[in-house]
């Protein structure tokens, strides 16, 4: 009987113990805790982006060009940002550019010194954008899915806010001044030309 006693109250300490360990949430309250990469990037592009795109991280097309054979390493040092060991650096590069040649993808502008890129206006992907404008740590995320869909929510939104609504005028011989994200890898140079993924498009 004595014992038959203990294991009823040992029965129902872990049950209080357990009961009280779990939280129980209304699901309307558990999805507004939920990560909203849209409601984020809204903010940055309206209130953050400007000022940083005014700003001295922007590096002119022709300089880049000319401080990538003579000292690269203060290039990157200065305008750089990188997730780390292996990836490329991104830069933000802006300047006065024409059109040469328009493709389904990628459009080929160059400035008047010579400064030739390839301008991407569709199906952007990766992490350039967040990169580029060192805005963005992985360590204010809980996981990594989470700054990916930072990245996702940058590239639609140049698609749908800086491409869509000139696309029609970017034809061949067209002036424009644009400020865009670049990738530079740690060591050579990519096959080709640069690719530049516009975050502002002014048209001349």
């Amino acid at each position: 009987m004595k014992k038959s006693l203990q294991w009823s109250i040992r029965i129902l300490i872990l049950a209080v113990v357990i009961a009280l360990s779990i939280k129980i949430e209304p699901l309307d309250q558990r999805s507004t805790q939920h990560f909203d990469p849209a409601r984020q990037i809204e903010e940055f592009w309206q209130e953050r982006l400007p000022s940083l795109l005014q700003g001295d991280r922007v590096l002119d097309a022709d300089l880049f060009r000319t401080e990538l054979k003579n000292n690269r390493k203060l290039l990157v040092d200065r305008y750089g940002s990188t997730l780390g060991i292996g990836a490329p650096y991104s830069l933000l590069l802006g300047g006065e550019f024409e059109v040469f040649e328009v493709g389904e993808e990628l459009i080929h502008i160059r400035t008047e010194q010579g400064a030739a890129f390839d301008l991407r206006t569709d199906y952007i992907f990766g992490n350039t954008v967040r990169e580029a404008t060192a805005s963005f740590s992985i360590d204010d995320y809980e996981n990594t899915m989470d700054f990916n869909l930072v990245a996702s929510e940058l590239n639609r939104r140049v698609l749908q806010l800086v491409v869509a609504p000139v696309r029609d005028q970017l034809v061949k011989g067209a002036r424009l001044h644009l400020i865009g994200a670049v990738d530079l890898p740690q060591e050579g140079l990519p096959k080709g030309y640069f690719e530049l993924i516009p975050l502002t498009i002014e048209l001349r």
